[in-house]
């Protein structure tokens, strides 16, 4: 589907979930686990259209585990806590945003068998089978900025606070712009239009971040123990097993020239397994590397999980044989032709064993 086709299809399925709204009472909104400001930014960009269109609905927003550090950061900046209220009696409709599998998202107080709403950006979302309705377009760079552009078509302003919020949901689900599409500019385009000084001010808040002493010893140990295998003689995987900061110590990996990083995070009763994968072997081998693999070993494993070209991730309900996972990993890159050497085994199955 091009560009011109998405926003056809994205108007027709605006006004249909204005059209969903209007049977409901009590609408819950949830995103991810350990949002991000994309989903945090998309779950307020739908609470806005909800509570402008609708005068008679009751809206709370659910953030399962909370907020990653980037996202409380920013939301604390822009003073927006107050918009972070949850409804306490059961939801008659949940609303699934920047969320692509079940893993990802948490049981709600909800009414017998609720219907749900999908809106979404992942390369693949498991949750759109069975919802009501499912906006999902993969060819947007965000899911703020979907949130955007359906504001334009329904000619709702946000205002300045959530215009820098939604901003900041694209720099960071765009890396900085370096992954945006079309459909990135147009959105911006119409909120820097209502909010000139918006975008410095997202990008300002972006940049000054803080890495605590806690995400540091996270990234160090999680390079230190890192087993590293040659897929070949092209690219190196790296696989780590970690307890926090999965998303930083996967940064560090590729920052540090892993073409594919893996990180496993064994918790009581629990796995969570998190992948990333550089441009480069996504351009050379033509698939969305981070996505197919965090579904292969899902699916293997009979998990739940899927996620970006780049970035996925994947949720067990038991915890792994960490040999296993390897196992997987490698036979994922051999059924592609690929053939996959130990480089340096590493201490990361001594750790997560």
């Amino acid at each position: 589907m091009n560009y011109s086709e998405d926003m056809e299809r994205l108007a027709e399925l605006t006004h249909k979930l204005v059209s969903v709204f209007k049977n409901y009472s009590v609408i819950c909104l949830s995103t991810h686990r350990d949002a991000d400001p994309d989903a945090v930014a998309s779950v307020l960009g739908v609470k806005f259209i909800a509570e402008s269109l609708l005068s008679n609905v009751r809206i709370g927003v659910v953030f399962p585990e909370g907020l990653n550090r980037v996202a409380a950061k920013i939301v604390k900046s822009l003073r927006l806590e107050g918009d972070l209220v949850t409804v306490r009696e059961p939801c008659d409709l949940v609303v699934y945003v920047d969320a692509s599998s079940k893993s990802q998202v948490s049981s709600l107080n909800t009414a017998v068998n609720p219907d749900y709403v999908v809106i979404d950006h992942h390369e693949t979302n498991e949750l759109a089978e069975g919802a009501l309705l499912s906006i999902h377009l993969r060819n947007m760079g965000s899911t703020s900025e979907l949130l955007t552009l359906m504001m334009e078509l329904l000619s709702l302003k946000p205002g300045t606070r959530l215009a820098t919020l939604l901003i900041a949901g694209i720099l960071y689900d765009t890396k900085n712009l370096r992954l945006a599409r079309p459909p990135t500019f147009r959105a911006l385009y119409y909120l820097t239009r209502l909010c000139n000084e918006c975008l410095e001010e997202a990008f300002s808040i972006m940049t000054t971040t803080e890495i605590n002493r806690d995400e540091k010893i996270a990234v160090l140990k999680g390079i230190s123990r890192a087993g590293l295998y040659e897929l070949d003689k092209d690219f190196i995987l790296a696989v780590t097993c970690v307890g926090a900061h999965e998303s930083s110590v996967l940064k560090a990996l590729i920052t540090s020239g892993a073409d594919v990083a893996v990180a496993i995070s064994l918790r009581s009763g629990e796995t969570r397994i998190y992948v990333r994968a550089s441009h480069k072997i996504i351009s050379v081998l033509g698939i969305p590397v981070a996505s197919d693999l965090a579904t292969y070993v899902a699916r293997e494993l009979k998990g739940s999980g899927g996620g970006h070209e780049g970035a996925a991730g994947l949720s067990l309900n038991y915890e792994v044989d960490v040999a296993e996972v390897l196992r997987l990993v490698r036979q994922f890159f051999t059924r592609l032709g690929m053939r996959v050497n130990i480089l340096e085994e590493g201490r990361w199955i001594n750790k997560c064993s």
